[in-house]
């Protein structure tokens, strides 16, 4: 018996958000450089670059991260384009790796089903400088090596909620998107920020999640 559900993961940074958080953290507290450096440093793997920027956020409190998300605006169209999804069965998340502090807290303004993020370690408050990461592409041999493999999570998430891979829709904006995308039943890629994801075939150039709508049935 096929599920009553399907399901739809977004990428949280420049999809669910319309802006990046580790960007209005660093500028806030002064380490852009540091951060931009570890980003462009192509000889070290993404879950690597995830370690080392964790270690520079040590010492600064976790409501900081908060604070930057409320920052950020949702992107164009979110709740209506969420309450459309749900009205046709989907079971809806965020899959990112960016931090569960701000993953949860737009979980639970959205409505959403779930999420999978990065855990920044907190003591009193204060980020330790430690990161738990759910990584996922060793259990799966993909080729991402990020600190959240988005198509590991999106085939758990699949499985969990018992719903075939060809009913998931996935949307993401950069490279780290791309393992998630090419596996979902329907990958899209959503104002793209590099020239791996502008390859996907199905993309959306407005920053307007309405967009999505147009790849979905008529059902």
């Amino acid at each position: 018996m096929e599920s009553k559900f399907k399901l739809a993961v977004f990428d949280m940074d420049g999809t669910v958000i319309d802006g990046r958080l580790i960007e209005v953290v660093s500028k806030k507290f002064g380490i852009c450089d540091k951060v931009k450096q570890i980003q462009s440093d192509s000889s070290i793997s993404g879950y690597i670059k995830t370690q080392k920027i964790a270690s520079i956020l040590k010492g600064i409190d976790e409501m900081e991260i908060m604070f930057a998300l409320e920052s950020i605006p949702l992107m164009k169209n979110c709740h209506e384009v969420i309450s459309l999804l749900k009205k046709k069965g989907y079971k809806l998340g965020i899959i990112t790796d960016s931090y569960s502090i701000a993953a949860k807290i737009l979980v639970n303004k959205l409505n959403l089903d779930f999420f999978a993020a990065n855990d920044l370690k907190i003591s009193g408050g204060i980020i330790t400088g430690e990161i738990n990461m759910p990584l996922g592409w060793e259990k799966i041999n993909c080729y991402c090596k990020i600190s959240v493999c988005k198509r590991y999570h999106l085939e758990f998430y699949a499985k969990k909620y018992d719903v075939d891979i060809k009913n998931t829709l996935a949307i993401g904006d950069t490279k780290g998107d791309i393992c998630m995308i090419n596996h979902a039943g329907t990958g899209i890629a959503f104002m793209p920020k590099d020239d791996y994801i502008r390859k996907s075939k199905n993309i959306i150039n407005r920053p307007d999640l309405l967009d999505i709508m147009n790849y979905i049935k008529k059902t």
